[in-house]
């Protein structure tokens, strides 16, 4: 009998009986080079059952990242959650706040020139959080609207400014707790913590007689936020069980402003900010 080719390549291995030339009860067998015979096969897998057992490495777990690698531990990793969006009433400054729209702006008559004006005005804007609508940080996008007019009318060279800063105030019932003490000013929280965010600085000189617009829309963003439980451990006093207590009640922001003019006929400021966290 012959083989072909294509029998061989393949290295099958095959058992035939002949059926009228050899007796039946022989047989014969022909083996691909790999596979091995009984006694081959036996030699080898005691040869194997000597060998000493090797384990499979095991798989250590990264460890977390730190604060000096990432320099924000507690919301490495997370995605990010939209909090809200607030929009505040306009804050004017004006030598006469006739017919203003107590609705849409809270208006204050501007001192006499060369005087500053100064204002500072709570719940401009508020916003109630759920609880635990982040887990460690509050972020922000803050966009400032300023509109001012720019005039010296006192015949001689001034200095024409404006500064603005966002105040944020956080009512959360975990600083209700009379042992936690303000370090801003060496009170207890009573229940609520005040922050700022400086959005306009601006001061320049301005000549007898000279008159100008300016308007100004620019954002900031979220670099250690409006808090964090690390700036609630490190700037503010509290556990860190107590800080990520913090996070897990119900919160309520009330948006205001404060800030100081002079020389300007008018001067209109508000912001947008939206929040978000981890």
């Amino acid at each position: 009998m012959k083989w072909t080719a294509c029998a061989a390549v393949a290295a099958l291995t095959m058992v035939s009986i002949s059926a009228g030339a050899a007796p039946a009860d022989k047989r014969w067998v022909e083996r691909s080079p790999d596979v091995l015979a009984p006694a081959q096969l036996k030699a080898k897998l005691a040869e194997k059952a000597s060998l000493p057992l090797v384990l499979a490495p095991t798989l250590v777990a990264a460890a977390a990242p730190t604060v000096a690698d990432v320099g924000d531990a507690d919301s490495f990793g997370r995605n990010v959650t939209y909090l809200g969006l607030a929009q505040t009433l306009a804050v004017a400054l004006a030598p006469d706040c006739t017919g203003s729209d107590p609705t849409t702006e809270r208006c204050f008559v501007q001192n006499a020139a060369p005087a500053a004006t100064t204002f500072n005005e709570s719940n401009l804007a508020t916003m109630n959080l759920p609880a635990k609508a982040t887990k460690s940080l509050m972020c922000f996008a803050l966009t400032p609207f300023i509109d001012i007019s720019w005039n010296n009318g006192t015949g001689s060279p001034q200095t024409a400014r404006f500064n603005a800063t966002a105040v944020i105030t956080i009512d959360n019932d975990v600083l209700a707790d009379p042992s936690l003490i303000d370090p801003g000013t060496g009170l207890p929280f009573g229940g609520s913590v005040t922050l700022g965010l400086s959005t306009w600085r601006h001061s320049k000189s301005i000549q007898p007689g000279e008159f100008e617009n300016e308007s100004s829309t620019q954002s900031r963003n979220c670099i250690a936020g409006v808090i964090s439980k690390r700036s609630l451990v490190e700037n503010y006093g509290l556990t860190d069980a107590q800080a990520t207590n913090f996070f897990k009640r119900p919160m309520t922001l009330h948006f205001g402003a404060r800030g100081t003019v002079s020389m300007s006929d008018f001067t209109s400021y508000f912001y947008g900010i939206r929040l978000y966290g981890d």
